[in-house]
């Protein structure tokens, strides 16, 4: 599907058989774009349009080119399905003076906003476009790495906090399925992140070589603009490794708290197992049967034979409730 744009007009209708796009369209947003679509922009634009291949390669050299007047760039872009983790989809710009060709191949959420930028871009030309689209995928990443940092900041209270004591109150089945729902949310706040590092690291390496390849024709706003998205995807890059840090530090802790709970059941079996010897030693020197035994012979050798198990029980017990071993 292809959508045409100009400067505060936004979804202009082209025939697929006109032999030029109309005039003051400077972006095209293809989505999913079929072999239609695809033959009408290579002839009307003179280019070729990247494929999906093409813009999933990783080399710099794949997503950063220029070819004549055009500049081809890609950055990996999150794709969220509901109720899926976080999956890259490539994002292809193809950039000249005048036109920005956007080519993508999955929904996405940022570009929900994008529909306004026709409405409200104050620079015509194809560089403006691209820096009003690439401030709306920076302003949706800053929101989702706040979103990350505030439920990170729920799981540390569920964890550190005083409601993580009401955690060691449920039966260890309990505690067991909590420690699995607390994984699971680290596991899922880490893969978004690990998503969004690749997204900043495209995006850090597009803007400086847009900045350096379309030079000639960038007006002097829109170099401003690109200086101060090249300091906002900083400052996020900075806020990402923070949250990271901070998933791996939960991630230790959890998995530690969980060897604690371990390892206190295992003390209990052990000490349970120990308790357990010396009942379980004298019951079998009694039941040996040899006739020579006098205990045998006594009125009351059943009840002392009970009250000796019951002692040796009851004295490693309080031996280790002694030495706080239990």
């Amino acid at each position: 599907m292809l959508s045409f744009h100009s400067a505060g007009k936004a979804g202009i209708e082209v025939a697929m058989d006109a032999k030029t796009i109309p005039s003051g369209v400077n972006w095209i947003d293809a989505l999913r774009p079929d072999a239609r679509e695809i033959a009408f922009l290579e002839r009307t634009l003179g280019i070729e349009v990247p494929a999906f291949e093409t813009l999933s390669e990783i080399e710099t050299s794949s997503r950063l080119r220029s070819e004549k007047d055009w500049l081809y760039l890609s950055i990996p872009m999150i794709h969220l399905a509901d109720g899926f983790m976080p999956a890259l989809t490539p994002l292809g710009f193809v950039l000249s003076k005048d036109v920005l060709l956007t080519v993508r191949f999955k929904h996405m959420k940022a570009f929900d906003d994008v529909e306004t930028i026709s409405r409200c871009l104050a620079q015509a030309g194809g560089p403006g476009v691209l820096v009003a689209i690439l401030e709306v995928i920076i302003d949706h990443v800053a929101d989702v790495l706040e979103s990350v940092g505030g439920d990170l900041d729920g799981l540390s209270e569920e964890i550190f906090g005083t409601n993580s004591a009401n955690v060691r109150r449920h039966k260890p089945r309990d505690d067991g399925e909590q420690m699995r729902l607390v994984l699971r949310k680290v596991g899922r706040n880490g893969e978004l992140t690990s998503k969004i590092e690749d997204l900043l690291l495209g995006m850090a390496r597009m803007v400086p070589y847009v900045a350096a390849n379309a030079a000639p024709y960038l007006e002097a706003g829109i170099r401003a603009k690109l200086k101060s998205l090249q300091r906002d995807i900083d400052s996020l890059n900075d806020y990402e490794t923070h949250l990271t840090d901070k998933i791996h530090f939960l991630l230790d802790a959890t998995l530690g708290l969980t060897n604690i709970d371990q390892n206190n059941i295992f003390r209990i079996l052990t000490v349970v197992s120990v308790i357990g010897i010396p009942p379980t030693f004298v019951a079998s020197m009694y039941g040996m049967n040899f006739k020579n035994i006098p205990e045998y012979d006594w009125s009351f050798g059943y009840q002392y034979g009970l009250l000796l198990i019951a002692l040796s029980a009851i004295v490693p017990i309080i031996w280790f409730k002694w030495r706080g071993w239990w």
